[in-house]
């Protein structure tokens, strides 16, 4: 329910040749990390403020700031605000915690597959109010869209992306039961004393209509819209009435309830616009919030926020098999995300070894005599070819190796025993 980061893909340059290898390469690998601040964390007065002051203007010119993070993505939800990032320095998390506002206790910091197994639990509802609920994995494939890059081989969208394909797979089609919608109309028409209530539903987006659709049969809903009308045929359907942003005060005199869905991060409501003669039962489902929380002082009226609404979280069909799959899913994209994240290891060695091989080459020139073109041509392919052939087994073998503590044994092994820095010509 807030705008998403714009665009901000950087290129990365050639790796760097052998000789200019001034790290040890071990460290170089790349890594993922996940910052979450969420309702589970934090207060929604504090989440608030944070969702106000992490823009995507901000990641975008912190993400500028050289850095060993390769890849960064932001994901704001109605209650969450998270930064993904991948990295080849283990201390680049705390790093960004330094730069993001807010308590840096509040902030949960994970990595590696528990960076990755969190994400796909948030894509597939599991981390929301509304167990399940199917809006989050659309806001992290917008996430996924909009992922700042160095890397010529970008590793956080394709992960992103999984993460909402598997929550697609392992939940094809969702209940209106299982939405914050559904949550927000039940919590409001468990408080308006009488039957039938009228209710004002501000926001005409895609929460602002499952709130209407939930609240069809029990209530007479008015939707209030800023630019675009809501269709016609939603309009038959809940039997709502539809009426623009300045009307606002006409409906919230006669209203007994208003559920605030506005995607604006502004205050749509505040002491001011209410009536004082009649009860009112207010749903604010913004971070920021839509409505003023100062709201609650005045007369006759009940304001319930996500924080509040938290009590009424549903817990969803417990499924083990799902769950199974989900952990399976994680399993097989977090392997490819490593077996992927070794490929800038590679292309640093390729291209050391891509420097020693013409540096032997000048070193060996004196003894090869003159050679026609078509004997320099011969040579040059032929040493190609050995370095390729002497390559191709070592890292192909590098790429199979498993997660887990063994398969980082090797690995590590590995990088230090193949390290370009050491490939001095």
């Amino acid at each position: 329910m807030v705008s998403a980061p714009v665009d901000g893909v950087a290129a990365v340059p050639h790796p760097t040749p052998a000789s200019a290898v001034t790290v040890p390469l071990a460290p170089t690998r790349l890594r993922l990390f996940n910052l979450e601040l969420s309702l589970d964390t934090t207060s929604i007065d504090e989440l608030e403020a944070v969702a106000r002051a992490v823009s995507a203007q901000r990641v975008d010119g912190w993400f500028d700031d050289p850095a060993p993070t390769g890849e960064v993505a932001l994901l704001v939800t109605c209650h969450r605000v998270e930064l993904y990032g991948v990295t080849c320095d283990p201390k680049e998390a705390d790093r960004w915690l330094g730069r993001l506002p807010g308590d840096p206790t509040a902030w949960r910091i994970r990595s590696g597959r528990e960076a990755a197994h969190h994400l796909f639990e948030v894509a597939a509802g599991r981390r929301s109010l509304a167990v399940g609920e199917r809006e989050v994995r659309d806001q992290v494939r917008s996430a996924a869209r909009r992922t700042w890059s160095r890397h010529p081989r970008p590793l956080l969208r394709e992960l992103l992306e999984s993460a909402a394909a598997t929550a697609d797979e392992l939940a094809p089609s969702v209940p209106s039961s299982q939405s914050i919608a559904a949550i927000a109309a039940t919590a409001l028409l468990e408080r308006v004393a009488r039957p039938f209530p009228r209710v004002v539903v501000i926001g005409a987006g895609t929460v602002g209509r499952q709130v209407t659709e939930c609240l069809a049969s029990s209530a007479r809903v008015t939707v209030v819209y800023r630019e675009r009308v809501p269709d016609d045929r939603f309009l038959r359907g809940t039997g709502a009435r539809a009426v623009r942003v300045p009307e606002l005060a006409d409906e919230l005199a006669v209203a007994d309830g208003v559920i605030a869905a506005a995607k604006s991060g502004e205050r749509c409501l505040d002491g001011g616009d209410l009536p004082s003669s009649r009860p009112l039962v207010l749903i604010d489902l913004g971070v920021p919030r839509n409505i003023d929380p100062a709201v609650r002082g005045a007369p006759n009226v009940q304001l319930v926020d996500l924080g509040e609404l938290g009590a009424h979280r549903h817990p969803g069909p417990t499924d083990v098999d799902s769950d199974v799959r989900l952990d399976e899913a994680v399993d097989r994209h977090y392997r490819e995300f490593e077996r992927r994240a070794l490929e800038s290891w590679i292309d640093v060695l390729r291209s050391a070894i891509e420097t020693l091989r013409r540096s032997e080459l000048e070193r060996a020139r004196p003894f090869l005599g003159t050679l026609t073109a078509e004997q320099e041509v011969a040579v040059d392919r032929l040493t190609r070819r050995l370095v390729a052939r002497l390559l191709l087994s070592p890292t192909e073998r590098l790429r199979s190796l498993p997660p887990g503590p063994e398969g980082e044994r090797l690995r590590r092994f590995a990088l230090e025993l193949f390290d370009p820095a050491t490939l001095d010509p």
